[in-house]
């Protein structure tokens, strides 16, 4: 092969191997991009999952709230009929103020179930909502891994083309070159 042409096919060769190293620079880039908004869905998931967390504890503290009144109305409901039971020295008045208290503990106890239920349904919500950043922060994270492995082989592409340039150079600059 005449020194021209060696030496324009090892040029050729470097120019390809820079071009794939600019590739190779390019997903890597690309890459952290999209690290970058895989780790930005990650934490809104996790501001999320606080989120969650705090309408759990609030709709266990309404639970709660709903069990001690349900327990103070059947407590009322038994002093009432208790004092009904005992001998007719208890006024009608008592015992119909205690069933009143008790219908309100109830009604308390209803609505306390009631905003729980709206908790939990807005639990469920929440869950649905961190959910969908968690998938997408995956399929980011798993295309940056893609472009990464695009990139390495492009870089050991780029490496094999310059050792063969530089072969090719150094078969043009060996003793016994008839060119």
């Amino acid at each position: 092969m005449p020194l021209n042409e060696r030496e324009q096919a090892a040029d050729e060769r470097d120019r390809v191997a820079d071009e794939r190293d600019s590739a190779a620079d390019r997903r890597d880039r690309a890459a952290d991009v999209r690290d970058g908004k895989a780790d930005h869905r990650d934490r809104r998931s996790l501001e999320r999952d606080a989120g969650v967390d705090r309408i759990l504890d609030r709709a266990m503290a309404r639970d709660v709230a709903a069990d001690l009144r349900d327990a103070a109305a059947r407590a009322r409901d038994q002093a009432a009929a208790l004092r009904d039971l005992a001998a007719g020295s208890v006024s009608l008045e008592d015992a119909a103020h205690d069933r009143g208290q008790a219908e309100v503990d109830s009604d308390w106890t209803g609505r306390d179930r009631d905003l729980s239920a709206g908790d939990r349904a807005d639990l469920v919500d929440s869950r649905r909502g961190s959910q969908t950043p968690r998938e997408a922060a995956a399929e980011e994270r798993a295309e940056s891994a893609l472009d990464r492995v695009e990139s390495e082989s492009d870089r050991v592409h780029a490496a094999k083309d310059r050792e063969q340039s530089a072969a090719d150079r150094r078969a043009h600059t060996e003793p016994g070159d008839d060119s």
